[in-house]
This record gives structure tokens, C-alpha cells and sequence, in this order.
């Protein structure tokens, strides 16, 4: 909202900022501190008589509560894949499914943070929620990392650089060079808005269940963590400041990792006989 005159804030407006902060995954307590920033400055605003009064009284806020997680299992988010493959935000969902990256992450990655040759890519910039503008570097300072990309993910990138290279071309002066990795056909920031009702449409098409755009990081997390994968690889691919982070917000699968550690240990136990 740094952009929005102090004189054009509603409560509708602020609303729908709340809105999008809950589709983009921030937890209620986060966005109740954050509400509590915005409703002391506008607070002030009134005081000082540049406002009538405070828009953000009329704003409702999440309940405070720990959602259940919902991810897909793995023939769910190959059956999505698979629908998603055909259309233009595919290498969103890609990175999205692959990475573990957030929503504003992907929108604005550019070319000149991807390493193809190596199979890298680095989070240096994000696309604010409304799609207006960039922010440099991430959502937290652990945010701005590196995450190694699969094969797979190194194929459909450099498709989608051949296919953008064709589209620049076409368009010629009217092309509008963001260096965007995932861009519309002129090369604008694509608007999350238009990302949401797509990955929405994609869903139905596929017959998969619904989660948010932001479930698919935790079904990223959630998959790497049941294929054995360290918790500390996953924290750093996930951009979380400290691991106990990643501890907590993924608890409820430690139980069966304990479960398959200890089955492992009378293998080894069995063998040694």
C-alpha cells in the first residue's frame, strides 16, 4: 500500500490487504501485529487531522487459529502437473511444487538470478502482493538464498527462456523487458490475482484437492521430508531463518520419520546377527 495516498485508504481497500496477506500464507498472529502497526499509524494520522478517522476499525481480522496443513500427495501433484503442463503459468507451479519458493518469489525472479549452467537459481527479488511492484530481497534476511534446481526444473526454464525470446521478438518495441522468468506475453509482472484464478481453473481441471498457491511450498517441504531428506536442507531451501522454524511448522510428520528410523534400526540390528 506505499503507494496509496493517505487520503484514499478504506476499509475496503485494507481489507482486501488483509486478504491477500491470509492467501499468502502469514499466519493470523502475524497479520493481527500487523494490523496492530497499521491501526497505531493511522491512529496518528486522525490525531494529527490529515484523517477523519481510522479505516482499518472496520477491518476483520482472521480468527487467531492454527489451520490444518493441506498438501497433495505425490500422484496429486503429478496428476496436477500434468493438466498445468499446457498452459503459460506452468513454470510457476513448476517452481512453486519444486522449490518450495513463495508466491511474490516467483513472480520476481529474473533471468540474471538463474544459473542454468549451474542448476541454481537465487531469491534477490519479490513481487509485492498487489503485482504493482518489486521489493528487493525477500521476506525475511534468511530469505535471500540459493536453491539448487532439479533437472527437470533446468529443462522447462530454458524452455521458457526460448519461448520468451520468441515473444520479445514478435512484440518488438512494445515488449516491456522486466527480465521476468514468469511474465505475460508482453513481458509485464504477471498479477497474482490472475495466477490464483488460474491455479484455481488448473485445479478443477485436474480433480485434485483444493489447497492455497501457498500449500504448495508445504507440500514441497512435506514430500522432501517424508523421502528422507534433512530437515536443515529443507529449512534453507525454504528461506526460514533458523531450523526450529521448520521443526515447528512441519511437527506432525516428525512422528512417522520415527517410526521409519526405527524400523531401520532393526534392519540393521536383524543384519548384524
Amino acid at each position: 500500500m506505499g503507494n496509496t495516498q493517505l487520503s484514499k485508504l478504506t476499509p475496503v481497500l485494507l481489507q482486501s490487504y488483509v486478504n491477500d496477506l491470509v492467501e499468502d500464507g502469514l499466519a493470523s498472529g502475524t497479520i493481527k501485529k500487523l494490523n496492530n502497526i497499521l491501526k497505531s499509524a493511522l491512529d496518528h494520522a486522525v490525531n494529527m487531522e490529515l484523517l477523519p478517522s481510522n479505516p482499518i476499525v472496520k477491518v476483520q481480522l482472521p480468527k487467531i487459529t492454527k489451520k490444518e496443513m493441506k498438501v497433495w500427495q505425490m500422484e496429486e501433484m503429478n496428476q496436477f502437473l500434468q493438466v498445468a503442463i499446457k498452459h503459460r503459468f506452468y513454470p510457476a507451479f513448476h517452481l512453486a511444487l519444486t522449490t518450495g519458493m513463495r508466491r511474490g518469489e516467483i513472480l520476481g525472479l529474473r533471468w540474471k538470478d538463474v544459473d542454468l549452467e549451474k542448476g541454481i537459481l537465487y531469491v534477490h527479488q519479490t513481487l509485492s502482493g498487489d503485482g504493482k511492484y518489486f521489493l528487493n530481497g525477500a521476506k525475511t534476511e534468511a530469505g535471500v538464498r540459493s536453491i539448487k534446481l532439479a533437472n527437470e526444473s533446468i529443462l522447462i526454464l530454458k524452455k521458457q527462456k526460448r519461448l520468451l525470446a520468441k515473444e520479445k521478438l514478435a512484440c518488438g518495441r512494445a515488449y516491456s523487458d522486466y527480465d521476468l522468468v514468469v511474465c505475460t506475453s508482453i513481458g509485464t509482472p504477471v498479477n497474482p490475482n490472475n495466477l490464483k484464478k488460474t491455479y484455481h481453473k488448473l485445479i478443477k481441471e485436474a480433480a485434485v484437492p483444493l489447497i492455497r498457491f501457498h500449500d504448495l511450498r508445504h507440500t514441497h517441504a512435506t514430500l522432501l521430508l517424508s523421502q528422507g531428506v534433512h530437515v536443515k536442507v529443507i529449512s534453507e531451501r525454504l528461506g526460514h531463518s533458523n531450523i526450529k522454524t521448520t521443526m515447528d511448522i512441519y511437527s506432525h510428520i516428525l512422528p512417522n520419520m520415527q517410526e521409519d528410523a526405527a524400523n531401520k534400526i532393526d534392519i540393521l540390528l536383524t543384519n548384524t546377527k
